[in-house]
Order: C-alpha cells, then sequence, then structure tokens
C-alpha cells in the first residue's frame, strides 16, 4: 500500500515537472491566475450585492415594524371610540326605552281622560234632555276624583280624619290629617300641592 502511494506521489511529481519545463507553462499560470482574480472580483461583487440586499431588507423590514406599531397604534383609538359609541348607544337605548315607559303610561293617562271626557258628555247629554235626574252621580264622581288626585280614601276611619294613600309620585305617600288641628285652607292647600303639574 505504501508502494501504490509512492507511486503515485512520484507520477503527480512528473507531471508537475513537465508542466514546469514546458513552452506554456506560464500561459497555464497566468490563466490561472486570471481566473482566480475574476473568481475574487466574482466574490467580492457578490458579498456586496448581498450587503446592499440585506440593507434593503434591514430598511424594509424596519418600515414595516413602523406601520404595524401605527397599525396598532390607530385600531387601539379605534376601538375607544367604538367601545365610547356602544356606551353612547346603550345609553341612547336606555333613555328611549324609559321615554318608551313614559309615552305609553302618559297615552294610556290620555285614554282614561277622554273617556271620562265622553262619559262627563253623555251625562251632560242627559242631563240637557231630563232637569229631573240628578247628576253625577258619588261613584262617577268618587272614579273622577280618583282619577285626577290619584288619591285613595280611606272612608272607614273617624270623621274628624282626613286619610288615604297619594299615589301620584314615584312613592306611594301616606295622608292622615286631623281636621281638628289644621285650618281648611291648610288642608285644602296641602292636597293640591300633592297634585302634579306635569301634563
Amino acid at each position: 500500500m505504501f508502494r501504490e502511494e509512492m507511486q503515485e506521489y512520484v507520477e503527480v511529481s512528473r507531471e508537475i515537472v513537465k508542466v514546469m519545463v514546458s513552452d506554456n507553462a506560464a500561459a497555464v499560470l497566468k490563466k490561472s491566475l486570471d481566473w482566480q482574480e475574476a473568481m475574487i472580483d466574482s466574490l467580492v461583487e457578490t458579498e456586496s450585492q448581498t450587503s446592499e440586499l440585506i440593507r434593503d431588507f434591514l430598511s424594509v423590514e424596519e418600515n414595516v415594524a413602523q406601520t404595524l406599531l401605527e397599525t396598532e397604534e390607530v385600531k387601539q383609538k379605534t376601538s375607544s371610540k367604538l367601545q365610547k359609541i356602544e356606551q353612547e348607544l346603550q345609553a341612547a337605548q336606555d333613555e328611549n326605552a324609559c321615554l318608551e315607559s313614559s309615552i305609553q303610561f302618559l297615552q294610556k293617562e290620555l285614554e282614561e281622560v277622554k273617556l271620562l271626557e265622553e262619559e262627563i258628555a253623555e251625562v251632560e247629554r242627559e242631563s240637557q234632555e231630563d232637569t229631573t235626574v240628578v247628576i253625577p252621580s258619588a261613584l262617577y264622581m268618587a272614579k273622577l276624583f280618583h282619577s285626577v288626585t290619584k288619591i285613595d280614601w280611606d272612608y272607614s276611619c273617624d270623621s274628624t280624619l282626613i286619610k288615604g294613600i297619594h299615589y301620584g309620585g314615584d312613592i306611594a305617600q301616606p295622608i292622615s290629617i286631623d281636621s281638628t288641628q289644621h285650618s281648611k285652607i291648610f288642608i285644602c292647600d296641602y292636597l293640591w300641592s300633592l297634585l302634579s303639574t306635569d301634563w
């Protein structure tokens, strides 16, 4: 095995000597050097282009990162505005529901008032036709008075007491007045103060 390696070494040496003593050795060497120089120039140019591409890539990456940050900021601002609009919409819907409830209540009251007006007109017509009829009845007057004042009277109490419950406000309010302790003017003013002036 060592002999074979030595033989190959000798053959290679002979070939090198042949090339060195031949006439075109300088041309082969020059050609090899030119090729090597061309390769080095190509490598330098490739490295320069690669560096330029890396710089361009880093610049693009920086621009993309900046755009992403700006987009995230816009997204957060838009989300905040959307949340505020949703809160305002919810408040408006709540207010609308309250107004609709008030409208329904007022419509019901208006219908009751119209019915009372119709009953009053009917009673007036009947009274004009027959003057012997006693109008209006105590029951009718009590219903009319209750519809206007929103007061339920307690008729079972002592005659010197004025008792009942007023339902006109947000909370039912009991009424208990001793007529022997207060003047009729005071009692009248107090009862009138319970009535709502909003129509």
